[in-house]
């Protein structure tokens, strides 16, 4: 019976500590994700910095050519795109971090219920012990007397 319960006990606690346990890696795997999103932003916006600056130049040495302007003005809008899309894409891995980190304080409060349930029970599986044990006394006792 003792097995039994303890066994059970161990079972219970592990089902939460491997529960956290793979909240932690999808955490820890949706934070590489943002980081790397945010670097490609970062690289983003230089290149973006970059092709500003070149804009400016062309438009002060070449008045004349619309056709460039235009090419550039293409190129330009393609990056802002881009560079929104990548504004888009770390909102959603911020609301996915979020939502992560609220299971993963799910998980916690979890662990920390069957904690306290586990002590219960192993508060009660020693009063149980303790019992049995004053009851083999008693079983013990009326032994002898009934042997005398």
């Amino acid at each position: 019976m003792k097995q039994v319960v303890i066994f059970t006990c161990m079972v219970a606690l592990v089902f939460p500590l491997a529960l956290a346990g793979c909240c932690r890696v999808e955490m820890a795997s949706l934070q590489e994700e943002l980081d790397r999103a945010r670097e490609e932003r970062d690289a983003l916006e230089a290149k973006l910095e970059s092709v500003m600056k070149t804009r400016a130049q062309a438009q002060g040495q070449i008045q004349g050519l619309s056709s460039s302007l235009s090419e550039f003005q293409k190129q330009i809008d393609a990056f802002v795109s881009f560079r929104e899309e990548l504004q888009r894409r770390e909102d959603e891995l911020a609301k996915l971090r979020q939502a992560a980190l609220a299971e993963a304080k799910t998980a916690q409060e979890r662990m920390d219920k069957l904690g306290a349930k586990l002590q219960a029970e192993t508060e009660r599986v020693v009063l149980l012990q303790d019992q049995l044990k004053e009851a083999q006394s008693a079983i013990i006792e009326l032994q002898d007397k009934l042997k005398e």
